[in-house]
């Protein structure tokens, strides 16, 4: 798939997002201000490999982008 603003290739980062503890009296903490399934599971980011600050968002990327992730998640690709 290609960019629509350079025609650069579209591809896509799996992001595992960071999570911040603190330890009071011994005890371990989650310190994050957003924390739950929204903000905690890893997802795929797309962008364009030319430059991440094109928008790609179009019907047809959506479509494609959804049928990468529904392949990659169901493929043997190691996520871990």
């Amino acid at each position: 798939m290609k960019c629509p603003e350079c025609g650069g290739e579209i591809g896509f980062s799996y992001i595992t997002p960071t999570r911040n503890y603190r330890i009071e009296n011994d005890i371990i903490i989650r310190d994050d201000a957003w924390t739950g399934p929204q903000h905690d599971e890893s997802y795929l980011s797309f962008q364009c490999t030319e430059d991440t600050e094109h928008n790609i968002d179009t019907p047809e990327i959506s479509e494609w982008s959804e049928k990468i992730e529904h392949d990659f998640y169901e493929s043997e690709v190691e996520t871990l």
